[in-house]
C-alpha cells in the first residue's frame, strides 16, 4: 500500500515534502509528508527504511532532524566539519560502531556557475536517513522505483546486506545526478570555442568566462575526489553497519570505478580550458603586438610630419631674420629722414626770421 496517491499540493508545498519508503513482511510501503513525525510509525513496522528529508536551512535543521532520527549530534558535528570553506569538497565517512554517517556533494551547474549543496546521509541499524536542502532534485528518479528496488531485494540476505544495497543504490542516483552536470560545464566549453572563432570576440570577457569555468572545473574535480574518498572507505565493509559479501561491495567498487572515469573526463576538459585559455592569450598578445607595430609607424610617420614643421620652422626663421635686418635699414634710414627734416625745419625757421626781418627793415626804409 501506498500514501504517494494524497491530495494534490502546491508547487511551494511538494518542494517541502519529504518522502519514506520501507520494506515490511507484508510489503512496501511509502508515505510523503513535511512533517518527521508523520515517518516513525512506518519506521517501527520496517524491516528497511529510507527517510529522505529536505530541509529549508541546511545547517540550522540538519542537527534537529538528524537527532530526532536517533543520532548523535557528534557524529553530525564530526561530519560537517569535512564541509570546508565552501570553494572545496571533502567529503567523508564516520563510523561509530552503532551508527554511521557519510558526506555525499550534490552539485548544480548553471552556465559556469557552480553551487555545491552538502547531503548527509546516516546510518542506524535498518534505517538510511538522508538529509538535504529542498533546492535540490537529486532522488527524483528514485522516489519513483524506491517501493519497487526494496520488493526485488533477495529475501536470504541479511539486513545488513540490504542496508548496503540500498546505500549503493542511493549513492549511484547521487553520483549519476552529479556526473549530468559535466555535460553543463562540456556544453558552456562548446559556447566558448565558438566565442573564440568570433571576430567580434572581446578577449577580457571570453578570458574571464574561461577562468570561471576553469573554477568550476576544480570544484567539481574536489567534489568527484571527495565522493571517491567517501566510496574508498565503504568498499572493504569493515564498518559493522555494511555488508561483507563480497558481491554486494563489488557493487561499490564499480561505483568507485564509474567517478574514477568521471575524473578523467573532467580533468581532461580542465586540460582544454587550460589549452584554451593558453591559446587566447597567444592570440591577444599577437593582436598588442600588430598594435604596438601600427602605433610604431603612426609614430614615425608623425616624427617625419614633425621634422617636416621644423624645417619649414627654420625657414620661416631665416626669412624673419632678412625681413627684420631690411626693417631695421629702414628705421635708419627713417631717422636719417627726420634728421635732416629736422634741420630743414631749423633752416626754415631761420629764413622765416631772416624775411621778417627784412620786412620790417623794408618797412622802415619805406617810411
Amino acid at each position: 500500500m501506498t500514501d504517494l496517491q494524497e491530495r494534490v499540493s502546491t508547487p511551494a508545498e511538494e518542494k517541502n515534502r519529504s518522502s519514506c519508503f520501507t520494506l515490511t513482511t507484508g510489503g512496501t510501503q511509502s508515505k510523503r509528508s513535511s512533517r518527521l513525525d508523520d515517518f516513525f510509525p512506518l519506521i517501527e513496522q520496517a524491516s528497511i527504511a529510507w527517510a529522505d528529508i529536505k530541509v529549508d536551512d541546511f545547517d540550522k535543521e540538519i542537527f534537529e532532524t538528524g537527532t530526532k532520527f536517533g543520532h548523535s549530534e557528534l557524529l553530525i558535528k564530526q561530519l560537517l566539519t569535512r564541509l570546508g570553506d565552501g570553494t572545496s569538497f571533502a567529503g567523508g565517512c564516520e563510523d561509530h560502531d552503532t551508527e554511521m554517517g557519510l558526506l555525499l556533494p550534490a552539485i548544480s551547474v548553471n552556465g559556469p556557475d557552480i553551487t555545491i549543496y552538502p547531503i548527509v546521509v546516516l546510518l542506524k541499524q535498518n534505517v538510511i536517513v538522508t538529509i538535504r536542502s529542498n533546492k535540490t532534485h537529486v532522488f527524483h528518479n528514485l522516489h519513483r522505483y524506491a517501493e519497487t528496488f526494496m520488493r526485488r531485494l533477495p529475501k536470504n540476505l541479511e539486513q545488513a546486506d540490504w542496508l548496503t544495497l540500498l546505500l549503493i543504490r542511493i549513492l549511484d542516483e547521487n553520483n549519476e545526478r552529479n556526473f549530468e552536470q559535466l555535460q553543463e560545464i562540456d556544453k558552456c566549453s562548446e559556447e566558448l570555442t565558438k566565442d573564440l572563432r568570433a571576430d567580434w570576440i572581446v578577449h577580457s570577457e571570453v578570458g574571464d568566462q574561461i577562468y570561471r569555468m576553469k573554477l568550476t572545473l576544480v570544484r567539481y574535480l574536489s567534489c568527484l575526489w571527495g565522493t571517491s574518498d567517501t566510496l574508498n572507505s565503504l568498499r572493504y565493509g569493515d564498518a559493522n553497519l555494511m555488508s561483507d559479501d563480497t558481491q554486494v561491495l563489488e557493487k561499490i567498487s564499480m561505483l568507485i570505478r564509474e567517478v574514477r572515469d568521471h575524473l578523467s573526463l573532467a580533468e581532461h576538459l580542465s586540460e582544454v580550458l587550460a589549452s584554451g585559455l593558453e591559446c587566447l592569450q597567444s592570440i591577444h598578445n599577437n593582436q598588442l603586438q600588430d598594435r604596438n607595430n601600427m602605433l610604431q609607424d603612426r609614430n614615425n610617420m608623425l616624427q617625419e610630419k614633425n621634422n617636416a614643421l621644423a624645417d619649414l620652422n627654420n625657414k620661416l626663421q631665416e626669412r624673419n631674420n632678412l625681413l627684420q635686418e631690411k626693417n631695421n635699414k629702414l628705421q635708419e634710414y627713417s631717422n636719417r629722414l627726420t634728421l635732416l627734416n629736422n634741420r630743414l625745419s631749423a633752416l626754415n625757421n631761420k629764413i622765416t626770421l631772416l624775411a621778417a626781418f627784412l620786412a620790417i627793415v623794408g618797412a622802415g626804409f619805406v617810411v
